[in-house]
């Protein structure tokens, strides 16, 4: 899950100050105007390590805003992962090879930026996403009700709300919903709620196996029309209950729950 608050904002402030250390230690080493080539090679591996650590500040950088996030796009995301990888690859071979106690500090940095980046990409390999921040949702579904529920994005409808910076979806008894809006890429919380007619909500929980969550069976699903590439209909789909009524409507045929 994409880091905010004020765990961000502490990474942030600890990526800034392991650049500018990287950055004294780095004119500490140029200005010993040695001529060895193995202190020269240490020197580029500074280099690429301090390229590493600036591009993992920039892609945190953009996890402030998800209208940022989303501007930006997978592109963008791409490309500041490859300036992450291979300068961390790159720096880690240099500062192996080369000479001085500062050599350490660049394998350790190169280790450090080359993990966190793996981390990044098995959770966003894991989500089926990438790393970027969208919005939220809301989740409103009638108080009571049990079974599937289909959003269709993409058909011809209102957008969906935004309030406090997170879209509010809100489902009626029949379970099915329109908008217009786009499913936005990247990680969020989403929250979920039954509402009740008097406007109060009852939070419901999105669980793993066992643990009494009332979520389940999340997917999307996408629909392309007249042979186009592109999709003309995303729709999303979840299911609201118990375990047991979700397992009853998936394995019994004849059963109409959710339906």
């Amino acid at each position: 899950m994409v880091l905010s608050g004020g765990w961000l904002v502490a990474i942030l402030i600890a990526l800034g100050g392991w650049i500018a250390l990287l950055c004294w230690i780095l004119l500490r080493q140029m200005n010993a105007d040695r001529r060895e080539i193995r202190w020269r090679v240490t020197t580029a591996g500074l280099i690429c390590s301090i390229v590493a650590v600036l591009a993992l500040f920039a892609l945190h950088l953009t996890w402030i805003s998800p209208g940022i996030s989303q501007r930006l796009g997978v592109t963008a995301v791409r490309v500041l992962a490859m300036l992450l990888f291979w300068p961390t690859l790159v720096g880690l071979f240099l500062c192996i090879g080369g000479l001085g106690k500062t050599r350490f500090l660049g394998i350790v940095s190169c280790l450090v930026t080359g993990t966190w980046w793996f981390a990044l990409s098995m959770e966003a390999a894991i989500s089926m996403g990438a790393s970027l921040s969208r919005h939220p949702v809301e989740y409103l579904i009638p108080d009571g009700y049990v079974g599937w529920v289909t959003i269709m994005h993409g058909a011809n409808a209102p957008p969906l709300e935004m309030r406090s910076g997170e879209y509010v979806c809100r489902i009626p008894s029949s379970g099915m919903f329109e908008t217009s809006s786009k499913i936005e890429d990247g990680w969020a919380k989403d929250e979920y709620a039954y509402y009740a007619v008097d406007g109060s909500l009852r939070r419901l929980l999105e669980t793993g196996w066992g643990k009494g969550g009332m979520i389940w069976g999340g997917s999307v699903e996408y629909e392309a029309q007249g042979g186009s590439t592109r999709p003309t209909q995303i729709d999303e789909r979840f299911f609201v209950g118990t375990e047991q009524q979700y397992d009853r409507s998936v394995n019994d045929p004849k059963s109409t729950l959710g339906h």
